[in-house]
């Protein structure tokens, strides 16, 4: 019993005394990390303010999770917008780290080779960021690594093989949106747990491995904006789960496989700006969750497959300019849930099938402009186009033909009265056609579009008594703006041109540009463009109805000023933010607009921005330098635009810092801008800035305030290449309302969608 009792007693001795050396162990590796972060912390800005050097421990500091060893397993500082070089940061001191998070702030440098220490690592988000340089080799030691994100940055180099050879447990590689190079390493296809690859807008060439089949899991293959050529590869049908395939604007040659027909879970499938040949398969039928199919800008022949049919899921289908052949089927009028097709630009023949003109076009953009259909319809890619403009010769001389032959068919008494009245005589059978379908329809402008718009044409007659005085609603240099209301109690908003415009070519211009850029654009911030007329007599462009006015009349308006609260002017800031970045970043080619000012700014009735005016418009040209006359509003150009005359998306982000700040000031900020500068005292920017009708704003208002205004100020800087994207000020508007928002989204190629 003694020597049990000894036994007991010894080995309570050799515990009591290792405690203190693990103590010692953890106590130590603490200490490392709090000097290595606050050595970083040292070397830039905007850090946490909870990083205190009075702490040896850094497990309570904001941003940082610890394990019961006190040891650091989690580090989230996503949009905090640290101002830093990552490389100062010293990773070796961080052995236990798991989950790493520095996405959307600002880090620039490059991503350290000592990254690749941490062995523990299985999230590595270091997206929205001014990192450069190649990826390190050593990120290969990341051998747990569930989730890579390294998109919205500068990376350039190529991608080394090894890297996929040792990321076997990877489920997300995000490389959206940087200057990787080189091609696609054949060991992709190692990567089994693969759920989503992103190589999107990068300068990625070579061909698609064949490898890529092997990719069972994945969901998501996104290569858009890359010079990947070769043909796709017929393994790719194997994806099975795959949801989004994106292969838009690349080289790709040769024709689509039949095993495209294998993707029945794909709901978004690009192929469009390529050199694709051959015809359309018809297996393309069998995808049946499909809702956006876009072929467009290939070479593709033959006829379109009546297969395409089956797809009652889709909404969008672009198979414009190519050179497809034959009718227009059937079967693609009976997809009830289409709002989208072009058919543009092509060598399609025959009729135009008449369901098509029955289909709920309530939103429907459709265009079968440039091709050779019979019937003498030229419809614009407006949403449902108002269009006056006359068929071209060749189609009304079809249609001519046809009437000929149908009159002496059916009245043979007057054959010999045949050739003086046939002109009569088609004018009054179109006449009759256009009232008897007004009566069956009561000329609901959203659903009824007769080849020439007539009817919604008489509608907007009616409705504003051939434009009477007392239906204008505003004027300017282009024209006068009309309230019209229709028959079916819609609202609309009638921009027409006086007779001395329409006919002066710069205003022409300007007419047609706006119809191009509303028609092939579409954001919740945008104002819509619902259709227009095109005639020698008449020209006007009919839009959404947007209640409150312009930005600048409602700051003009004291009562609606007091209104326009500190939270909904942030919201108006936001919204036309989130709509720059669109028609900068998600269009190809990106869209600019030139004349943001508060005049071309519309809020509805809750309030909300919607971006108008796009009569100066200018898609950019990847092939041309873009230089062209100057155009914008005194007060919101920027500066380079005086000597260089060269359009890019950074005099918009300009304009917009003019616009933002005169939101915020209730006024345009004038010769206040030359006084501005990032280093002002925080204090004192408020108290210049804040527009004195308005309360004082609450401290977490003045706190978005502040941060909205220091946005600003970058986007005013004199060198444009100092200015931020409109991509990266949306972004980062978008999380001010909630700057510690972790990372726990659904990750989409540079966008994120909440779980």
């Amino acid at each position: 019993m003694a020597s049990f009792f000894a036994f007991v007693l010894e080995v309570v001795v050799v515990w009591v005394s290792f405690i203190p050396a693990t103590i010692g162990v953890a106590s130590e590796s603490s200490s490392y990390a709090a000097k290595a972060l606050l050595n970083w912390k040292a070397s830039g800005t905007n850090f946490p303010s909870s990083w205190n050097a009075t702490d040896t421990s850094p497990c309570k500091w904001e941003g940082m999770t610890c394990n019961a060893a006190g040891r650091v397993t989690e580090i989230k500082l996503p949009s905090y917008s640290i101002h830093a070089e990552l490389h100062k940061l010293n990773f070796s001191s961080f052995q236990d780290l798991v989950y790493l998070d520095l996405g959307t702030n600002e880090l620039s440098g490059t991503i350290p080779d000592t990254i690749g220490m941490l062995s523990k690592l299985t999230h590595l988000d270091l997206s929205s960021n001014s990192l450069s340089g190649n990826l390190p080799s050593s990120l290969a030691n990341l051998t747990r690594l569930f989730m890579l994100d390294v998109s919205k940055n500068e990376l350039s180099g190529e991608i080394d093989e090894y890297l996929f050879t040792n990321w076997t447990n990877l489920s997300t590689i995000n490389f959206h949106n940087n200057s990787l190079q080189g091609k696609i390493p054949p060991s992709i296809g190692k990567l089994s747990n693969l759920n989503i690859l992103c190589f999107s807008i990068n300068s990625i060439n070579g061909s698609i491995p064949q490898e890529v089949g092997n990719l069972e899991n994945l969901n998501q293959l996104d290569l858009l904006s890359n010079m990947i050529s070769g043909s796709i590869p017929t393994q790719i049908g194997n994806l099975r789960n795959l949801n989004r395939l994106e292969l838009g604007s690349n080289r790709l040659s040769g024709s689509i496989p039949i095993q495209m027909g294998n993707l029945r879970n794909v709901s978004k499938l690009d192929l469009s700006h390529n050199n694709l040949s051959g015809s359309v398969p018809d297996e393309m039928g069998n995808i049946d969750k499909l809702n956006q199919l876009d072929l467009s800008n290939n070479m593709l022949n033959g006829s379109i497959p009546a297969a395409l049919g089956n797809l009652q899921n889709l909404n969008a289908l672009d198979m414009s300019k190519n050179m497809l052949t034959g009718s227009i089927p059937r079967e693609i009028a009976d997809l009830d849930q289409l709002v989208l097709l072009n058919l543009s630009h092509n060598k399609l023949q025959g009729s135009i099938p008449a369901k098509l003109g029955k289909v709920n076009v309530s939103y429907m953009a459709l265009d079968l402009s440039y091709n050779n259909l019979e019937f003498p319809v030229l419809v614009s890619n407006a949403s449902c186009s108002v269009h006056c403009e006359p068929p071209s010769k060749s189609r009304e001389k079809s249609f001519k033909i046809k009437i000929s032959i149908i009159l002496s068919l059916s009245i043979t008494i007057f054959v010999a009265l045949v050739i003086f009245s046939v002109h009569f005589l088609l004018r009054k059978k179109l006449r009759n056609f256009r009232t008897e379908t007004r009566q069956e329809k009561n000329g609901d402008l959203f659903s009824i579009w007769n080849y020439d718009g007539v009817i919604a044409y008489s509608d907007i007659m009616e409705a504003t008594e051939e434009f009477d005085i007392k239906y204008c609603i505003g004027t300017g240099g282009y024209g006068s703006v009309y309230m019209a209301k229709l028959p079916t109690g819609k609202v609309v908003a009638v921009k027409k041109l006086h007779r001395r415009e329409a006919e002066e070519k710069a205003k022409e211009k300007s007419f047609r540009n706006e119809i191009d850029a509303l028609t092939r654009i579409r954001h919740r911030n945008i104002v819509k463009l619902y259709g227009f007329c095109s005639h020698s007599s008449c020209k006007f462009l009919v839009y959404e109805y947007i209640e409150r006015g312009s930005l600048n009349y409602v700051l003009g308006n004291e009562a609606e000023a007091v209104e326009l609260d500190w939270r909904k002017r942030l919201n108006v800031i936001k919204g036309v933010a989130q709509a720059l970045s669109y028609m900068h970043h998600d269009n190809t080619p990106p869209l600019i607009h030139r004349d943001i000012s508060s005049n071309n700014v519309l809020l509805d009735a809750d309030l909300e921005p919607h971006v108008s005016d796009f009569g100066t418009a200018k898609f950019l040209n990847p092939d041309s330098s873009n230089r062209t006359m100057l155009a914008g509003t005194y007060g919101y150009i920027a500066p380079e635009l005086a000597y260089t005359m060269v359009v890019t998306e950074k005099s918009d982000v300009y304009s917009f810092g003019v616009l933002a700040l005169e939101t915020i000031m209730g006024r345009h900020p004038g010769e206040f801008i030359s006084s501005l500068s990032l280093h002002n005292e925080k204090d004192k920017v408020l108290k210049d800035v804040l527009d004195q009708r308005l309360p004082p704003p609450s401290q977490s208002v003045e706190q978005e305030l502040l941060f909205s205004i220091m946005l600003v100020i970058e986007c005013l800087h004199t060198d444009p290449r100092s200015r931020p994207t409109m991509q990266y000020v949306s972004q980062k508007l978008g999380r001010s309302m909630n700057p510690h928002l972790n990372s726990s989204a659904k990750i989409h190629c540079g966008k994120e969608i909440s779980e």
